[in-house]
């Protein structure tokens, strides 16, 4: 197995939790080239992992699908790990004739793939870091879970350095881009900016583009301690800045997941999703939750009154800061 292809994630989150997978590919076939195609906005990310040799971006579209085809049959790949688990994830794979093509069973995928490898309760109801390294089975045995991690490069590094230069700062993140059942108030994220403000601590709010509005009104309201960085930077700016960060107070999101892989510690608020495959790795966070008869729903919206958020109040998110504000 020379020529290994990764077939990547579409959401960031996701995309970091594959990273140690990715790194026991690499160490599974040691002098092999790996490549990773992804969707265009997470290049970056992939780029910055050491085991990765090669970032293919694509898009949409019937004509650029046939041309990834192309270059993927020129590349005479041997093996290709397919992460997500939708059919369309197999098409390109299957099409370019890989002779071995390994992916999770389901969504009738099995024709496309040479190795399907069973979704059990149990990876179903683990972490999501180690249900992405069983696509190893067919190679041998399993290696243990380790922690995502991310070393962003020198420039971003540089970057952040001059953004976050001066006070100690931490780091908010209200938004959540799989939709807002996952969003805790933003009047509330707000009182807890306050709160590390009135801590010493300046604030950095951060998320993508779309996002860019509701953090300058969580800047905002915060007031002289805060400024907004949402939209403002690339995946490696974001994560170095995050490093920067004494703190991150997050909804279940991808820079929950970015900031534990940069090491900074997190306090993750979770509503409508499942910590116990989508919490933080490691050691270094606190989860928030309120638990209520219908979570994990896993929705986009909610379709009542969003009690497992509603409910969570300022105080436990605060006491969970309190853990590690000194």
């Amino acid at each position: 197995m020379k020529r290994v292809l990764v077939k990547g994630l579409n959401w960031l989150g996701d995309a970091v939790m594959s990273l140690p997978a990715i790194r026991a590919i690499k160490a599974r076939f040691p002098g092999s080239r790996l490549t990773v195609l992804t969707k265009g906005g997470l290049a970056e990310l992939y780029g910055c992992e050491p085991a990765v040799d090669e970032v293919v971006a694509y898009g949409g579209g019937f004509v650029p699908f046939l041309k990834l085809v192309a270059k993927l049959r020129r590349a005479r790949f041997d093996v290709a790990f397919i992460l997500p688990r939708s059919f369309r994830a197999s098409l390109a794979p299957f099409a370019s004739r890989i002779p071995r093509r390994v992916g999770f069973a389901g969504d009738v995928r099995r024709p496309v793939l040479t190795d399907a490898i069973e979704r059990s309760e149990r990876l179903l109801t683990g972490h999501r870091v180690a249900y992405y390294l069983e696509l190893l089975r067919p190679f041998g045995e399993v290696p243990a879970a380790t922690a995502p991690e991310i070393a962003p490069p020198a420039e971003a590094k540089a970057w952040a350095a001059e953004q976050l230069a001066g006070k100690a700062w931490a780091g908010l993140n209200p938004g959540a881009t799989y939709g807002k059942a996952k969003q805790w108030y933003p009047d509330r994220f707000v009182e807890v900016g306050r709160r590390l403000a009135a801590r010493g601590l300046r604030v950095a709010v951060v998320g993508g583009p779309a996002e860019a509005a509701l953090g300058a009104q969580v800047a905002a309201g915060i007031g002289d301690a805060a400024a907004s960085f949402a939209g403002k930077t690339s995946l490696p700016r974001l994560a170095a800045l995050v490093a920067r960060c004494s703190l991150f107070v997050t909804n279940d999101t991808g820079p929950m997941h970015v900031a534990a892989a940069v090491g900074t510690p997190v306090v993750a608020v979770f509503g409508p999703t499942d910590p116990r495959t989508t919490r933080p790795f490691g050691d270094r966070f606190t989860l928030v939750q309120h638990k209520v008869d219908c979570s994990p729903c896993l929705l986009r919206e909610c379709p009542i009154d969003h009690p497992c958020m509603r409910d969570l109040k300022v105080e436990q998110v605060w006491a969970a800061c309190e853990r590690w504000v000194r």
